[in-house]
């Protein structure tokens, strides 16, 4: 059986050029692994305020409760406002989270590494976001209970 030489030629062309195109593939393990660390933390954030955020309807109802037999009603008002604007701010906070990155997260896998840092930037900053909120909330229930008590 006679094999061709310009057939051999052919196929190592072909191999060295599936070898080159393996070896300059992109490397997005390392930024995958940025990208997935800082979801987890801002996700960590999330799971310690959600807990907080079902006791936020009773301390309001106690604070109307108090405001509507004192005569400095004010300030409890004021303490409910703040509740219901950290609420909101949670709320706003999970539904922009969710449509910016936890439906895309399946895109992840196949970015480049330039889009990785995008996203790894944005993540960034989510997680400066989520934790604004997290003091939002926390601060607004703290300032709640002392006044309920």
């Amino acid at each position: 059986m006679k094999i061709s030489i310009k057939l051999i030629y052919r196929s190592a062309l072909l191999l060295s050029l599936a070898l080159i195109a393996v070896s300059c593939a992109e490397d997005t393990s390392t930024k995958k692994e940025q990208y997935e660390e800082l979801f987890h933390q801002v996700l960590d954030v999330h799971d310690e305020v959600m807990p907080k955020m079902g006791d936020i309807p009773e301390i309001s109802k106690e604070l109307k409760a108090i405001a509507d037999t004192s005569s400095t009603s004010e300030k409890y008002l004021k303490a409910e406002q703040k509740l219901q604007e950290a609420d909101k701010l949670m709320m706003d906070w999970m539904h922009s989270f969710s449509d910016e990155f936890v439906k895309n997260k399946a895109k992840v896998q196949k970015m480049t590494n330039e889009e990785l840092q995008q996203q790894i930037e944005a993540l960034q900053e989510e997680l400066g976001d989520v934790k604004a909120m997290q003091q939002a909330v926390d601060s607004s229930i703290e300032n709640a209970r002392a006044l309920t008590k």
